[in-house]
């Protein structure tokens, strides 16, 4: 009794061990007991897949299928669930390429992932990598039909073609035979050949006529070289470099240091600064003998005033330049000045019809008499006041020199700031002046006209306000 307990004991241990065994064994053949990563890929057509297709990493048994999710449209693609060994994770990149393979031609289906680049980050647990689609057998075949097909087609025309090229060939050497086109013509009628003939005769005539002229070149050239040519030409360039350095000699010794060690260039630098010193000197001289008592009135009769030695407010007191006579025509800087693209103030459409109307209203003789610009600016800055001022009185200066050629020596210049003299009848301006230093006659027409001017305003006020065109623009000269 106790021998057939032990013989079962050791049969049903040997049982568990034979299941345990093969059980271990069928489990590491499927990688069972390997833990593992899921990856997912899409494609069109499974072409045969199914849940538990092998998937290979680079021909490397890895894992399986474990599903296919099917889409929920015709144009969708089957989801694919991949179940790979953790050990071959590190293959995988991101741009992995998974492929459908067969083993062999009518093999079993399995998916292929490929090597990914080393630049690209390693695949992680749950990425979808991206599929190509199979190519079909059937497809191969059809598209391999079709370009037979081309082919055949192409031979068939070029037969066609090769026949009609030979047809002409034929139909030429018929020509030619019976003395029809160009060469049939060469070669049965005789005229034709024989001028071919002259035409060859002519060639080889010209060529000895070339080669006589190539015998009297080298005849001129042995000519040339028994006078001795080549060795007068040589002396000649001799006695032109030693004129060349006579020439270099004198010039070194023009431009060379003088007695006391300064060089030509030296002396020429102090002979310009010389003549500058005596051209200041002489303007200097100039300038005090407008101010000498026996010449003052002759200067001052013929209009020879420098404003460049006064300051604004000795040009405010200046009796001269403040005259009841002087009229004055007042710029607007709002209306008359504006801003080009870059920024820079210049005249405005409106600035240059009021200067054109102030020299209208003028004759002759009060244009020839002294014209000043006085420049003005309302800025906070004394700084801009002075630099705004100076560009508004230059940009009237430059237009009345341009556009009406008047001298540059009547025209002068201030800048003002923001004050005009006590005599222009303003406290501030902003803009410019136009003042004309006129005489007393002078003085009278410019009132006439003044008057008129006044006139035409109120006529054109009028028509305004009964709603007709205004078809006279503003005077230009103010009272002040």
């Amino acid at each position: 009794m106790k021998t057939n307990l032990a013989a079962t004991g050791v049969f049903v241990i040997s049982a568990l061990l034979l299941f345990g065994t093969g059980l271990f064994l069928i489990g590491d053949r499927e990688n069972a007991f390997n833990h593992h990563h899921d990856f997912y890929t899409e494609m069109s057509n499974v072409n045969g897949l199914a849940p538990g297709s092998k998937v290979r990493v680079s021909g490397f048994d890895g894992g399986e299928v474990t599903s296919l999710q099917i889409p929920d449209h015709p144009s969708g693609k089957f989801r694919i669930k991949l179940h790979v060994d953790k050990k071959l994770n590190q293959l995988i990149r991101e741009d992995s390429l998974v492929t459908v393979e067969s083993d062999g031609i009518v093999g079993d289906k399995f998916l292929l992932i490929h090597d990914g680049s080393d630049q690209s980050p390693e695949a992680k647990s749950g990425d979808t990598l991206p599929g190509k689609e199979p190519v079909e057998i059937s497809a191969m075949l059809q598209k391999a039909s079709g370009v037979l097909d081309q082919a055949s087609a192409t031979i068939g025309d070029m037969h066609i073609k090769l026949n009609l090229a030979l047809e002409n060939a034929n139909g030429i050497l018929a020509n030619a035979r019976n003395g029809k086109g160009t060469v049939g013509m060469l070669l049965n009628d005789q005229i034709t050949a024989a001028q071919v003939k002259q035409a060859v005769a002519n060639a080889d005539q010209a060529s000895a006529n070339l080669n006589q002229a190539s015998v009297q070149v080298k005849q001129i050239v042995a000519n040339v070289q028994s006078r001795d040519l080549p060795a007068k030409m040589d002396d000649t360039l001799i006695n032109l470099r030693h004129a060349s350095a006579q020439v270099n000699d004198t010039l070194t010794e023009a431009l060379g240091p003088d007695r006391s060690g300064t060089d030509a260039g030296g002396n020429i630098r102090e002979s310009l600064s010389n003549v500058n010193l005596a051209t200041s000197n002489l303007a200097d001289d100039t300038e005090a003998l407008k101010h000498e008592f026996f010449f003052r009135g002759f200067f001052k009769k013929r209009g020879f005033y420098s404003l460049q030695g006064l300051t604004p407010e000795q040009y405010r007191t200046n009796a001269f330049f403040q005259k009841n006579g002087n009229y004055r025509a007042w710029l607007n800087g709002a209306d008359d000045f504006a801003k080009d693209p870059k920024g820079n103030e210049v005249l405005s459409p409106a600035g240059r019809l009021m200067i054109a109307q102030v020299l209208g209203n003028l004759d002759d003789s009060a244009i020839n008499q002294p014209i000043l610009i006085e420049g003005y600016s309302t800025q906070t800055s004394p700084v801009e006041q002075l630099v705004l001022s100076r560009a508004r009185m230059l940009l009237v200066a430059h237009f009345l020199e341009l556009h009406f050629h008047l001298n540059s020596k009547n025209i002068g210049v201030m800048p003002l700031n923001a004050t005009p003299p006590p005599s222009a009848g303003k406290s501030t301006w902003d803009g410019a002046c136009i003042v004309i230093l006129a005489g007393k006659d002078q003085a009278k027409r410019l009132d006439a006209k003044r008057l008129d001017a006044k006139r035409l305003d109120a006529m054109r006020n009028q028509e305004q306000h009964s709603g007709a065109e205004d078809p006279i623009a503003t005077s230009a000269l103010q009272p002040q």
